[in-house]
């Protein structure tokens, strides 16, 4: 079995709410959400689709980056080779665009890793889940995105996830302190009973987050995301030692060997795992082994994923049994997608799709009719 066709599909898909960042808005209603398809194609006429999903303003790749990439330098490359041989895809593709820090352009390479995964499971007949080993859970919570910059519009973000039943609340902050805390204290009085948790981004300075986190720990709240800048490591292990909370690394946790070294400084205690942002689900998994080996807490995200990436994100929680509400809000921002049936969803709870690879079909005809023009 070889790898015979890559097409390269450039999607927008219309948006029913937009998020905010502490450096502003990744994607406004009129740009949608731009991600690039990427239907591969075995020699035996099995089929697996991937998708990378950039957020401007999040990350250092864009749409036209990923299309680029994966067009012109990565898909040729994995022409006529085996798909079962993950590993050595990757090798490939890091032949062709080198690791750093991070596995290089590692949302480009996701699209790819996530179809090869999506065609060998359809190979086999077997859900994703399956051929990660694991079986942990059978369906995963999800949280309500709350980025409103005011109290007022932060209660009303708040007001509009407690109506659609959502007991979990993720509050984007990183602005200024004092009004950040104003905002979460308005968000926790109003979600009694609910799971509520800080994100900044790296949107605070290491005195702001300080400060920050201070008003925080007095509200209750239990996990703060990402205070600082990726690279200030000194920062966070001072963090580390100045609360009770759990800081969980989120843009620094990009790859194994910042993760590595965080460990080796005890500087980190626990991940949040992007499947697109590590390079697809074969560095998520080596990741989340590694979390587990340390002792390391597991936080489920996302970046505003379409279904594919949604699917295989919630195909990974589930096999790792992560318990803690995820942070994958596609569904709360994306008013239409290009699946055939909707995503299998009870309430706030997003299944296990229980088909073979990621278990969703998608409708080419609907791909067709949200193509983007590059």
């Amino acid at each position: 079995m070889k790898i015979e066709r890559i097409e390269v599909l450039p999607v927008r898909l219309p948006l029913k709410a937009m998020s905010r960042l502490s450096r502003g808005v990744p994607r406004t209603m009129e740009e949608g959400k731009r991600v690039i398809l990427v239907k591969m194609t075995a020699d035996d006429g099995t089929v697996g689709w991937g998708e990378a999903g950039p957020s401007r303003r999040w990350s250092a790749e864009t749409t036209h980056s990923c299309y680029t990439t994966i067009k012109e330098y990565l898909a040729p490359e994995l022409i006529g080779r085996d798909p079962f041989d993950i590993a050595g895809l990757h090798a490939v593709m890091n032949t062709e665009l080198a690791p750093g820090l991070d596995p290089g352009q590692p949302i480009a390479k996701a699209a790819l890793d996530l179809a090869v995964h999506d065609l060998i499971c359809r190979k086999l007949g077997i859900p994703l889940q399956s051929w990660l080993g694991a079986k942990g859970r059978d369906r995963i919570e999800l949280s309500y995105l709350v980025s409103a910059p005011d109290v007022e519009g932060t209660l009303g973000q708040v007001q509009a996830g407690l109506g659609l039943g959502y007991r979990a609340f993720k509050v984007k902050v990183g602005h200024e302190p004092k009004l950040d805390i104003e905002r979460v204290h308005a968000a926790l009085a109003l979600a009694k009973d609910c799971v509520v948790w800080v994100d900044a981004n790296q949107g605070y300075t290491l005195d702001e987050a300080l400060r920050a986190a201070r008003g925080f720990e007095a509200l209750g709240i239990e996990l703060f995301e990402q205070p600082i800048p990726m690279a200030e490591f000194y920062g966070m292990k001072k963090l580390l030692a100045a609360t009770n909370m759990t800081i969980a690394l989120d843009e620094a946790a990009m790859g194994l060997p910042v993760v590595i070294e965080l460990i080796r400084r005890e500087a980190v205690e626990a991940l949040v795992i992007k499947v697109n942002k590590v390079g697809g689900i074969h560095y998520a998994r080596q990741l989340c082994d590694l979390a587990r080996s340390a002792g390391l807490g597991l936080i489920g995200s996302g970046l505003m994923d379409a279904p594919i990436g949604f699917a295989a994100s919630v195909h990974l929680f589930a096999a790792y049994s992560i318990d803690y509400p995820v942070d994958l809000n596609g569904p709360q921002h994306i008013a239409e997608d290009y699946l055939k049936t909707p995503y299998p969803m009870e309430g706030r709870f997003a299944l296990v799709p229980k088909g073979p690879g990621l278990g969703i079909d998608i409708d080419e005809a609907k791909v067709k009719a949200f193509a983007l023009t590059l």
